[in-house]
């Protein structure tokens, strides 16, 4: 149980290295202005490419997994 929980948590982290990376190869590559400026899908969804709502609706979500499979394989 726990070398697949590890397991989990080295994807996970691996895939966040890997998004993190390629976000700032975006912002790197976009061209500097004064302003941001929003893309089409942010606009759309401001709260989906939170990334710290994000970290914490996974956390929570696993923790609420990990334990209801812990209370149903000890009760």
């Amino acid at each position: 149980m726990v070398t697949t929980l590890v397991s989990i948590g080295l994807i996970l982290a691996v895939i966040s290295l890997i998004y993190t990376v390629n976000v700032g190869k975006t912002v790197n590559a976009q061209k500097g202005g004064e302003h941001d400026h929003n893309s089409k899908t942010a606009e759309k969804h401001p709260l989906l490419l939170n990334p710290v709502l994000l970290a914490y609706v996974l956390g929570f979500g696993i923790l609420f997994i990990f334990i209801f499979v812990l209370a149903m394989q000890f009760y």
